[in-house]
């Protein structure tokens, strides 16, 4: 088998992955936010492997299986933010200051709220118990340090453990 049709057997099997781990997430009460946030480690590793551009190959086809087969928040969330999030994150990276890279990281984040709390307001009706922005966003932004934290440890753990396996 030839290098090309390793790499593009690979890229389907990643994206096949992505979008079984995005349809648990989208069918699983429990843990759905984790799988959806997993659904995002085949792009990670489409990456590390092959670049950016495969990488978004897989990242939009994802996306594109996820809301055609089973379209919801799931679907939304993916495309929104965790699917294109390894590139994003892999590019802050390579700035040579932590400042600059987590300021890059922390602008993505409130663009990503600022659009999904705006379009949320704007389509859905609330009812009960609604949490204000101001509380709802340092929340988030908690939550996002530790999604980062995790992933860099997941992508240490593939670097070390896993990807010796693929070469």
């Amino acid at each position: 088998m030839n290098d090309r049709t390793k790499r593009l057997a690979r890229l389907a099997i990643m994206t096949a992955l992505g979008t079984v781990l995005l349809l648990l997430g989208s069918a699983l009460p429990a843990g759905r936010l984790a799988l959806i946030a997993l659904s995002s480690l085949p792009v990670c590793v489409a990456l590390m492997m092959y670049g950016a551009k495969w990488a978004l190959a897989v990242f939009a086809l994802t996306a594109l299986l996820g809301a055609l087969i089973y379209p919801g928040a799931a679907a939304i969330m993916y495309t929104a933010f965790f699917g294109y999030y390894p590139i994003a994150k892999s590019l802050f990276e390579r700035l040579h200051s932590p400042w600059a890279e987590w300021g890059g990281k922390y602008a993505l984040y409130v663009a990503v709220f600022v659009v999904y709390w705006l379009l949320a307001k704007a389509l859905f009706t609330f009812t009960g118990a609604e949490l204000p922005w101001f509380a709802l966003f340092p929340l988030g932004a908690a939550v996002f340090w530790l999604y980062d934290r995790a992933y860099s440890g997941l992508i240490r753990f593939y670097i070390v453990k896993i990807s010796r396996y693929f070469e």
